[in-house]
């Protein structure tokens, strides 16, 4: 022990709180530790902080914190300091985004008139009454339609909030206006079901309205391709068949991508540049973390609708092997008294690396639920033409069949509302974005409903990741969660998740930096510098890199 205070004294003096820095060759810790005393007595921290928001936010003076980082006192001292360095570090960085937003902005062409007159109308068409939610979003998103530049707008609610009332009205609003109006959707599924629900809402109006999907053959897809070429076709609802070359608009100027983190970047692209300077709308029950990062740094507003016309009412379950058998029966019971059921499984029957996935498969797990339940069981996956898949969903929906065992075809698009059973084999190999969104199919009627993931030996992180989704049923939550587990993908650029960006945060520290620079805006001379730094961070070398690689 004496030896140890003779070779190591300053370790003594800081109790055991000690940075410790990566040796770079034969520098040691004690050269490191020297330079940095020796560069913080001299360095000069210049901030884009007044020292009025430091202390209207109980921040730390950067130097201070720099102080502290490399010589605490206190575990609570060292997380303020970090806090603080952090916060700095955020504000350039949004600064970026907001440079992006000014760069890529783009002037429109297309002029919106009769907004009021036009929601009167809608409203009437409407077999339900707008909740408040929705109504603040059409605002938000007739403000950006008949504003000078084109819209970039999220539109985020969990499922059954509402959002493609909102979406169909911004067709209607621009096909009103003498536009046309396309309406992406990741499946054919959830593209048949918003052609229906549009073709019912919009009868009598004299509006034309075209599907377009991968299945439109022969001369049902040439009138559809010379409708839309017209102009005629006001409102074009499809898949990524309307990315095709072959399909041509005359004045798309608004586009609604549903399940948006289903598309990636150049998909988006791609359709914006078939329309002139097009207001887009993106629509997610759950961002991804990329999501959330473009709405913190980049061209992305925000409508959220936080409530439901009918509020869900879903237990989730994690049920292990062994209580498996007293989940079939307590279905059993259900099915009886006229419920419905979801069985998901990640696979179909392919095996990837253990005999669990085989088991669990699609295929496996019809085969065992048709001996235990009978003839009620039906098998929907994406290797099934979509004539017989269709047919599937409606067996399903008229209760010829009770219990669904299906892959992720159905976590977006199929819509059975008294639905209220789903069980999810495997959670554990799923994203928490999909999980929500298979949770979102049961109790779309408000009913008591149930999801049950049926999972085998997890370790502590999939236990973690699948406790925290049985807990939590907002989207933003999750989302959040996911970011920081997983990263927030590129910025600006084309990776959709991952922290290849080393770019980190945490969302408290981000409100923070989003406020002091709703502050510095109000600064003339403070908010160009604030431009300028993030011009020369957008242009830099090194983030050239990472943006739009």
């Amino acid at each position: 022990f004496v030896v140890l205070i003779s070779k190591f004294p300053e370790k003594i003096k800081h109790l055991g709180l000690l940075p410790v820095y990566k040796n770079a060759g034969k520098i040691g810790q004690g050269i490191i530790q020297n330079s940095i005393v020796q560069i913080l007595q001299t360095l000069k921290f210049s901030t884009f902080v007044p020292h009025n928001l430091l202390c209207k936010y109980n921040l730390m003076d950067l130097h201070d914190a720099y102080q502290v980082v490399h010589n605490p006192t206190s575990y609570e001292e060292l997380e303020k300091a970090k806090e603080r360095i952090e916060i700095e570090n955020l504000i350039p960085l949004i600064a970026v985004g907001e440079y992006h937003k000014k760069i890529f902005r783009t002037e429109k062409l297309q002029k919106y008139n009769n907004f009021i007159q036009i929601l009167d109308e809608f409203e009437k068409l409407l077999p339900f009454k707008l909740t408040a939610d929705q109504r603040n979003a059409i605002f938000d998103i007739e403000k950006d339609m008949t504003s000078k530049f084109s819209m970039n707008r999220l539109l985020q609610g969990d499922v059954g909030s509402g959002k493609t009332a909102v979406a169909l009205f911004a067709t209607f609003f621009a096909a009103k206006n003498g536009f046309q109006s396309a309406f992406i959707a990741p499946t054919e599924i959830l593209a048949s079901q918003h052609y229906s629900a549009a073709k019912k809402l919009f009868e009598g109006t004299g509006i034309e309205i075209v599907l377009l999907t991968g299945n439109t053959k022969g001369i049902e897809k040439n009138i559809a391709l010379k409708s839309i070429s017209t102009g005629n076709a006001k409102i074009i609802i499809g898949t990524h068949s309307l990315l095709s070359e072959n399909v041509e608009f005359k004045n798309l100027s608004f586009i609604t991508i549903d399940e948006q983190h289903r598309f990636g970047v150049e998909q988006r692209k791609k359709l914006k540049n078939k329309g002139f300077s097009p207001d887009i709308l993106v629509m997610s029950a759950t961002p991804i973390p990329r999501s959330l990062s473009l709405v913190i740094y980049g061209d992305l507003e925000i409508s959220l609708l936080s409530s439901r016309p009918k509020e869900a009412n879903i237990v989730t379950n994690l049920v292990n092997e062994v209580k498996q058998n007293d989940m079939w029966n307590y279905i059993k019971n259900k099915l009886d008294t006229g419920s419905k059921a979801y069985v998901v499984c990640a696979k179909i029957d392919e095996q990837l690396d253990d005999d669990q996935t085989l088991t669990y498969s699609a295929k496996n797990m019809y085969n065992m639920l048709s001996e235990r339940f009978g003839r009620v069981v039906g098998l929907l996956h994406g290797k099934l033409s979509k004539e017989n898949q269709n047919k599937m969903i409606e067996n399903f929906k008229t209760s010829k069949i009770k219990l669904l065992v299906s892959t992720t075809v159905v976590e977006v698009g199929v819509d059975i509302p008294d639905a209220d059973i789903i069980v999810i084999a495997t959670p554990e190999r799923f994203g928490l974005a999909t999980l929500h969104q298979l949770r979102g199919r049961v109790g779309r009627s408000g009913q008591e409903s149930h999801c049950f993931c049926l999972a085998g030996g997890l370790n502590e992180k999939s236990y973690e990741r699948l406790k925290y989704f049985k807990d939590n049923t907002d989207g933003f939550k999750i989302a959040e969660y996911d970011m920081k587990t997983r990263g927030s993908g590129s910025i600006i650029g084309t990776n959709q998740h991952g922290k290849d960006s080393g770019i980190s945060f945490s969302p408290s520290n981000y409100s923070t930096a989003k406020q002091i620079l709703e502050h510095i805006k109000t600064d003339i001379s403070l908010y160009t510098k604030l431009l300028e730094s993030g011009e020369k961070l957008y242009n830099s070398s090194i983030l050239s890199k990472i943006v739009l690689n």
